[in-house]
């Protein structure tokens, strides 16, 4: 892909050839649009099984990731970062997608990290995560708002919960869906500031066994 510039191209969209002129975002790029083969490898079927799975990965919390996963750069969208970072995270052993829990994020950015604490499961599918309340005395940081994502890989869904807690309380409950009664539950937390602009960089807190 490339931008446009003082071109004959430019000011028209659509195909030419190959060459395929879009506008994106208030910018003029160019693309070569791909020529049809006749069959695959085995390497662009894994990469192709790979983002199918990054994408629905992503749609679990694809509004939050929009907003709260760092800041545009150029043509590269928070949502772009975040689908970015789904893909480094995730590999392919056979037909099963293994996920690097630890490295995977759901949000980026530069307000006062969490300092994670514990994670519980309790009775109706409860999931309870604990934190240390490390905001300055008297400052905005007090009203932080914790979200909470959690996955469950053997069904490849999850559910998100959005601003369930301040940060000064230290602890945050959600409560799950009785059909996942008995799941593995994979579990992230992050805080964004009460007007709504900036996350910090989320935490991997663990897993649990949903009772």
């Amino acid at each position: 892909m490339g931008r446009v510039t003082n071109s004959i191209l430019s000011g028209t969209s659509g195909r030419t050839g190959r060459v395929v002129i879009a506008n994106v975002h208030g910018v003029e790029v160019s693309r070569a649009r791909p020529t049809t083969r006749s069959s695959s490898t085995g390497p662009q079927n894994a990469h192709r099984e790979l983002f199918r799975f990054a994408v629905a990965f992503l749609g679990l919390y694809k509004s939050f990731a929009r907003l709260y996963f760092g800041k545009r750069k150029g043509l590269v969208t928070p949502y772009n970062q975040a689908q970015a970072n789904v893909m480094e995270s995730i590999q392919l052993a056979g037909s099963d997608v293994f996920i690097n829990y630890n490295q995977l994020l759901i949000s980026k950015g530069n307000l006062l990290e969490m300092i994670p604490g514990s994670i519980n499961a309790g009775a109706a599918q409860a999931v309870t995560i604990t934190w240390t309340n490390n905001a300055p005395p008297a400052s905005s940081n007090l009203r932080d708002l914790c979200s909470i994502f959690v996955y469950l890989p053997n069904r490849r869904d999850g559910q998100f919960f959005n601003t369930v807690a301040l940060r000064q309380a230290g602890t945050a409950t959600v409560n799950l869906l009785p059909l996942y009664a008995g799941e593995e539950a994979h579990v992230w937390a992050a805080f964004t500031d009460e007007d709504g602009t900036v996350a910090c960089n989320s935490k991997y807190l663990g897993s649990v066994t949903l009772t």
